[in-house]
């Protein structure tokens, strides 16, 4: 069990997106978060933006109460909603800690312009700005005083900070909180979805399961497949949809699911040999979806960018680590775990057991829960 606060901590989470809206990573990274420390006393608030053309608060089973700002505009993937700003004024008033969700730049400029901040702050540092190289340049002037203005820094491992030049210049105030997942998912799917996918997918295939962004690698994973002719299976949707299906066409051992919920995403994690994560870019600073299939009992194969991914995935303990953009070196890891079912056990099992020694939700909660309890008790002082 986790200890309860000594006293109810109201935070209030920052970013572009969350669930149900989006299902990706730091969304799913916050649910986890309200979800694990709620019980202990902790009162959450998620403020985010939406696509939708009025604002609405929703309720997460946990409590969390979510307020969905409608965008006024979008430039370079970042959303803009003045109801965002007139909601962040009235929300951080309410809170004791905001915790920003890095990288977003519109929650720097409203931290840094408010006037009166009686609140404690957390940066959980996701990912450096990696693909826009122009605005991120112009980001870096108005990202360092944010950071340096925030009382603690939170990254997701050891290997993004050792390898950001970002992260290198706040040390003093940064720590490592790893993303955690709580592993019962796989335990709740019906016989008959599993039969059905069956019957679809076969069983014993090569697995994606996530959002088919730029950074993902999936044209690498995909030009692998057609090498080896090894059964493959992207599950998930995004704006790389098209082109990998156009360079997929003919290739009758590789199948795409688009519409994936909870329940299937945990179906084809049982049905699934291998899960396979090719991300080539740091955009890619965790993968959380490496922790559901670890949870599956799944060998993993990953890139090696410095970042988390080569610290969930350890290399020849719990799978293969490669190098990234490499279609050949992506088809070998894949052959050579196709041919060796005693090696994709072993991987398989020692990647569950590392999973439960550092990333279930209890390991996570228990480090956020410390952090809330110090900053409130600062705030107190």
């Amino acid at each position: 069990m986790l200890q309860r606060a000594e006293r109810p901590i109201r935070v209030l989470h920052l970013y572009k997106t969350a669930p149900p809206e989006d299902i990706g990573g730091v969304g799913v990274c916050i649910a986890n978060i309200t979800a694990t420390t709620a019980p202990q006393g902790v009162q959450h608030r998620v403020l985010v933006t939406t696509r939708e053309s009025s604002s609405r608060i929703e309720r997460w089973a946990c409590g969390t109460e979510v307020f969905f700002c409608p965008q006024n505009f979008s430039f370079a993937s970042l959303p803009f909603s003045l109801e965002m700003l007139r909601q962040f004024r009235r929300l951080s008033e309410w809170a004791d800690i905001v915790q920003f969700h890095h990288p977003f730049p519109v929650q720097d400029l409203l931290h840094l312009f408010q006037r009166k901040r009686r609140y404690r702050s957390i940066v959980t540092y996701h990912s450096d700005v990696v693909r826009q190289k122009i605005t991120g340049a112009v980001y870096a002037l108005l990202n360092r005083p944010f950071l340096q203005s925030v009382d603690r820094v939170v990254a997701t491992s050891q290997n993004y900070i050792d390898s950001s030049p970002v992260l290198q210049r706040f040390l003093t105030k940064t720590q490592v909180i790893h993303l955690g997942l709580n592993p019962e998912g796989l335990e709740h799917v019906p016989s008959q979805r599993m039969t059905d996918l069956e019957a679809k997918l076969g069983r014993g295939f090569f697995l994606f399961l996530g959002a088919l962004r730029y950074y993902k690698g999936l044209t690498f994973l995909v030009d692998a497949a057609r090498q080896t002719g090894l059964p493959l299976v992207i599950a998930g949707k995004g704006e790389l949809e098209g082109e990998l299906r156009a360079q997929a066409a003919g290739a009758s051992n590789i199948r795409f699911i688009t519409d994936v919920d909870e329940v299937d995403k945990w179906a084809l994690l049982s049905l699934a040999s291998v899960f396979v994560f090719p991300s080539h870019l740091r955009s890619e600073a965790f993968g959380i979806s490496l922790l559901e299939a670890q949870i599956a009992k799944l060998p993993l194969i990953t890139c090696e960018l410095g970042t988390g991914t080569s610290f969930v995935n350890s290399d020849r303990q719990t799978g293969l680590v490669i190098p990234p953009a490499n279609s050949k070196a992506l088809a070998q890891s894949m052959l050579d775990l196709a041919d060796n079912p005693t090696q994709r056990k072993i991987f398989g099992e020692a990647g569950h057991q590392r999973f439960h020694e550092l990333f279930t939700s209890r390991v996570m909660g228990e480090a956020y829960l410390k952090l809330y309890s110090d900053l409130a008790g600062k705030l107190l002082s």
